[in-house]
């Protein structure tokens, strides 16, 4: 069943494009893409309590990042581009969506970088879809820079690999993380120690950690609004999800070297992040750099190396996710409204719907409530406080502070003033409204997540990875 699961978004990415007439294919792609949210639905129950969260979130996020590209999708700067048509958009969604369910629903560390890399190949021409001299450029220095990643990632994988044979682990599971943990004590120190830190360096690089960061502003400002929300929301979530896969070996074989490092790239990502907000006058170069942030406070939750810390770290992963593509499907109403993402040029979005949805995604980006960013803050807050973290925390509460800032200066100078004359009929269509409403739905009742009694259990499974 989880094979089905995995392949159904990119064979109903397929499935339409047979059909010809326009009207009857849109019907297609929203039944195929409903039916991959349901059979992974359906496969839930062969996955494990990780696993099975992070496949509720991508087919969730995915579902709405295709229902909104149904209406509202850039057009390309010319014909000489072969992936920049809609048929070639919908294809690469599909098979981002399905790379990204591969990496969360495998067992083993190949698998997971089979995964990982998968979505790098699919969404260098999401990113590059308009054509343009910048995206294409932006998609160039993405993939460059992330298959250096994934490529480090790999050497450790391979090394973990051969210190899992070296302590007589079975070469048909030297890759499984729960068979190389079973053996821990058995690894060769010295090998796991290198191989540990080359992963938690590959897959730094693909979340966007300090200071492998400096692909993502540009890939997430230059792709198509759903897909930069796909890029913030859900591919450095899997990156995240790749560490915490990575982290259950590291606490039981490094876990002072691994969460120090961790830690450190997360305290710089904060910083840096927050600090790089404050000089952007581009909208979603602004929020790529808050991606950038919040990586590092999962970063520093992850660091704690505590059962609190690892729950309020995929807490926030998924707050972060669902607000995040909030943002950017906001973004991307006010782009087909106003036909710019110039700061200097947004004025008066308090009139739109689509301004109004920005603004509430901001607020949550913020830190404040009534959306789960402010809670899963807080809880981080209190890890690193009872891992007594005291550095990382002052870090954190410095960057935090810098991007509220930024933010609180987005919303007063894109909100406010008066809302310019637009030619034509530029209202948001009904797909795209519906994506967004239900972004802003979700995130908001992901806020109550943990005020639940059965959020002290999911507290208590989240603490095997972290065990000593």
């Amino acid at each position: 069943m989880i094979g089905i699961a995995v392949a159904a978004p990119f064979v109903g990415a397929l499935i339409p494009t047979a059909i010809r007439v326009n009207r009857p294919r849109r019907i297609a792609r929203v039944a195929c893409a409903a039916l991959a949210v349901g059979l992974a639905a359906a496969a839930l129950r062969e996955l494990d309590v990780l696993s099975a969260c992070f496949t509720v979130l991508i087919s969730l996020v995915s579902f709405l990042a295709t229902l909104f590209s149904f209406s509202i999708l850039p057009s390309a700067h010319g014909d000489d581009v072969p992936w920049s048509s809609r048929p070639a958009y919908f294809i690469l969604l599909g098979a981002f969506w399905s790379s990204m369910l591969v990496a969360v629903t495998s067992t083993t560390l190949a698998g997971l970088w089979i995964g990982i890399s998968a979505t790098t190949l699919t969404t260098t021409f999401l990113v590059g879809f308009s054509g343009g001299k910048a995206a294409l450029e932006a998609a160039w220095k993405y993939l460059i820079l992330c298959s250096f990643g994934i490529a480090i990632a790999l050497i450790g994988i391979l090394l973990m690999g051969r210190a899992a044979m070296i302590a007589h682990v079975p070469s048909t599971s030297a890759l499984a993380w729960d068979a190389v943990a079973a053996h821990a004590r058995s690894l060769p120190p010295e090998l796991t120690r290198v191989a540990l830190l080359l992963m938690l360096l590959g897959f730094g690089t693909k979340a966007g950690l300090v200071p492998m960061h400096s692909w993502l502003p540009d890939a997430h400002s230059k792709a198509p609004a759903p897909i930069s929300a796909l890029l913030s929301g859900l591919l450095v979530s899997c990156a995240l999800y790749a560490i915490v896969r990575v982290q259950h070996i590291a606490a039981l074989t490094a876990p002072a070297l691994f969460d120090a490092v961790l830690l450190i790239a997360g305290s710089a990502s904060v910083v840096v992040g927050g600090t790089l907000m404050l000089a952007q006058r581009d909208v979603k170069r602004l929020l790529s750099y808050s991606t950038v942030e919040h990586a590092g406070l999962v970063a520093i939750a992850l660091g704690c190396a505590t059962p609190l810390g690892t729950f309020a770290a995929i807490y926030h992963i998924f707050n972060h996710a669902l607000t995040k593509s909030l943002a950017f499907f906001s973004v991307g109403a006010v782009i087909h409204e106003r036909e710019t993402t110039a700061i200097g040029k947004l004025h008066g979005l308090w009139a739109s719907a689509g301004g109004k949805f920005f603004l509430l995604a901001l607020v949550g980006l913020m830190g404040m409530p009534p959306l789960g960013i402010f809670v899963s803050e807080l809880l981080i807050v209190f890890a690193a406080a009872s891992a007594r973290a005291w550095p990382a925390l002052t870090f954190a509460l410095a960057g935090v502070l810098i991007a509220f800032v930024a933010l609180v200066r987005l919303a007063i100078d894109t909100e406010s003033g008066d809302e310019p004359r637009t030619p034509g009929d530029r209202r948001i269509p009904l797909p795209a409204t519906l994506a967004i409403a239900s972004a802003a739905t979700i995130a908001l009742l992901l806020a109550a997540a943990p005020f639940f009694a059965w959020s002290t259990r999911v507290i208590a499974i989240f603490a095997v990875p972290v065990v000593r």
